[in-house]
């Protein structure tokens, strides 16, 4: 048995920066999502492009992944039945950045899930960020649920200063953002490569381009001592297949 399924509408939709938008959803089918999953993923199922009514199918079919991407819980407001999803737009074509550039209110959507929180270790010594502009809400959320007296480092690179989000963070964690276009810039490896070798009480969040999570954790294998435990690194796309 999967995960619930979902039917949800578009209520708002904000555009954060050039290539960042808000799209707040709602509807009774929210009355059961679960509480404190800011930082999780929930597995999106869009409608195809050719669909009249533009209402997604929901349920297990043949061919119904291919329909699905996953995307990070930004907040979550039982009261108001309210789910917010942050879509980086403007910055490549596919289906789910097709969708969410040309959104309207009232569009529906399905929503299955959502996961687990993927933050290994929020209560460990140090902590380390790295993501590009796709990873940016599932790093702003983790940051915000972080203690207060936590420490570490995070790297967001972000094509743009227009792209730069004001991001609540606890003082001991300095957030550095990379400006390029270039979302496999080697400035990661470099903010790596200038850690201590000893992370063994560091939780570790890597979202980036398939080939440079390869790259980043390359280098902790070969060249850091890491607990396994505390590392979530995870291809969030692929340069050879973007969607």
């Amino acid at each position: 048995m999967g995960p619930k399924m979902r039917m949800t509408q578009v209520l708002s939709i904000e555009d954060l920066s050039p290539h960042m938008r808000r799209i707040v959803l709602t509807g009774d089918s929210l009355e059961d999502f679960p509480v404190d999953k800011e930082s999780a993923h929930v597995k999106v199922i869009f409608p195809k492009p050719d669909t009249p009514n533009k209402s997604p199918k929901l349920g297990m079919y043949l061919g119904f992944k291919k329909w699905m991407r996953s995307y990070t819980v930004r907040y979550f407001d039982a009261k108001t039945l309210t789910l917010t999803l942050d879509f980086a737009i403007n910055d490549h074509l596919g289906l789910a950045t097709n969708w969410a550039a040309n959104a309207k209110v009232n569009d529906y959507l399905g929503i299955a899930g959502p996961g687990e929180v993927k933050h290994a270790d929020f209560h460990a010594n140090r902590h380390l960020f790295f993501g590009d502009l796709t990873a940016l809400p599932a790093i702003a959320a983790t940051l915000e649920k972080l203690p207060e007296n936590a420490l570490g480092h995070a790297w967001i690179q972000v094509p743009t200063e227009q792209d730069i989000q004001t991001i609540s963070h606890p003082t001991g964690v300095n957030v550095q953002w990379l400006v390029t276009k270039n979302k496999l810039t080697d400035e990661f490896l470099k903010a790596l490569q200038a850690q201590p070798k000893d992370l063994a009480n560091t939780a570790i969040f890597i979202a980036l381009e398939a080939g440079v999570v390869r790259q980043l954790k390359t280098h902790l294998n070969e060249h850091c001592e890491y607990d396994k435990s505390k590392i979530y690194a995870s291809a969030y796309w692929n340069k050879k297949q973007k969607s």
